[in-house]
């Protein structure tokens, strides 16, 4: 019998993986699709990237040089002096490379797709479509509609559920971030350059788009995006969960013999839709808890008093972040202010925290400024 099975080779899975065969347990992953390439952006934080050595990782990943931000028809540019603020990845490469750190860890990979999870006296017995596998753990890691939130939980309400449709622009190769704010359905577009591609998408909450309304906006950039025109796509959609603050109290992290990591957890940034560094975040915060007489109550509580308050300010400050009013306001604010574009940096880098946000903007001393912006 195993002492934990993962479900989901993603970022968070691989990350428990790792810690836990380094501390000596018997642990497998079973995913059948991962490593893949992912339909989202790609962009990876500083703070993401100290988890363990990643100085591997970091050589791979693309530099970004420059931050593009667009509202109502025009556009303010912020140049990123600091290549490790935040590089861009191949969801291929990134996640190839964390599941080889936990396979040299000792961990066991099986490319197989879970079918079913049922609970047994002493732990779990999870059926993938080649074996079935007993283990005292189950970690689920795969994702918001994965198999292991249906088991153990319920499904994310709609309204907690964001939509992100989009197309790979393949043979472009950019040092530019575009950002674009949109009104209708208040949402954001992006562009994330990678070595040999663009991910582009448009995101917005479940319950005010479809993703054919989502394609729609993204193609009509990319048919005005010069750097794009002309080049192939691939069209992508994707869930991701998107929280409401008051969302946070009743999400289950864990119980009897289980945790969700990541994205099953609704683990993701409300207004950027950042989930990476919260994916490997949750996956260390698993391994570690593991070695507690109460795993799942330790589990719980790192969850609960590391990452969900940080997650629940972005949640409070998503509806004024994305009003027309405020978005083109910052634009102004971008382009005259070399303060507040060093905020957007820290705010993108995951630098700076939601909750002493507005006390750093008004530490800029613009004051006429963040009384429109805030106020």
């Amino acid at each position: 019998m195993l002492d934990a099975v993962v479900v989901g080779a993603g970022p968070s899975g691989c990350m428990a993986a790792r810690d836990l065969a380094r501390a000596g347990a018997r642990v497998t992953i079973l995913d059948g699709s991962h490593p893949r390439e992912k339909p989202c952006g790609g962009g990876v934080t500083g703070r993401a990237l100290s988890f363990g050595n990643t100085s591997t990782l970091i050589s791979q990943g693309w530099t970004i040089r420059q931050v593009r931000f667009e509202a109502g028809g025009r556009a303010a540019t912020v140049r990123v002096n600091d290549p490790d603020t935040l590089r861009i990845f191949d969801r291929g490469t990134f996640d190839t490379a964390l599941l080889r750190d936990a396979i040299n860890a000792g961990a066991t990979h099986l490319r197989e797709r879970v079918v079913r999870c049922d609970r047994v006296t002493d732990g779990w017995e999870v059926a993938s479509n080649g074996r079935t596998i007993r283990a005292a753990w189950l970690l689920g890691a795969d994702g918001a509609c994965g198999i292991t939130r249906k088991i153990i939980a319920q499904p994310f309400e709609r309204t907690d559920i964001s939509i992100a449709s989009g197309s790979f622009v393949y043979g472009v190769s950019l040092e530019e971030i575009v950002i674009g704010f949109t009104e209708t359905p208040r949402g954001y577009l992006w562009s994330f350059p990678r070595r040999d591609h663009l991910a582009v998408g448009t995101c917005a909450q479940a319950h005010e788009t479809s993703s054919a309304r989502l394609h729609a906006m993204t193609d009509a950039w990319l048919d005005g995006y010069a750097p794009a025109r002309a080049h192939a796509r691939r069209r992508y959609s994707w869930p991701i969960p998107s929280l409401r603050a008051e969302s946070f109290c009743g999400q289950p992290t864990s119980g009897a013999r289980w945790m969700l990591l990541g994205d099953a957890a609704g683990l993701v940034d409300p207004i950027t839709r950042e989930g990476i560094y919260f994916a490997l975040a949750s996956g260390v915060h698993a391994a570690s808890a593991l070695s507690s007489t109460d795993a799942a109550r330790a589990y719980d509580t790192r969850i609960r008093d590391g990452i969900h308050p940080e997650l629940r300010d972005a949640a409070r400050l998503k509806e004024g972040v994305f009003r027309p009013r405020f978005t083109r306001l910052l634009i102004d604010a971008l382009e005259s202010s070399a303060a507040i574009r060093a905020v957007m940096i820290d705010l993108i880098a995951g630098r700076q925290p939601y909750a002493t946000l507005k006390r750093r903007l008004l530490g800029t001393l613009e004051f006429g400024l963040m009384m429109k912006l805030l106020f």
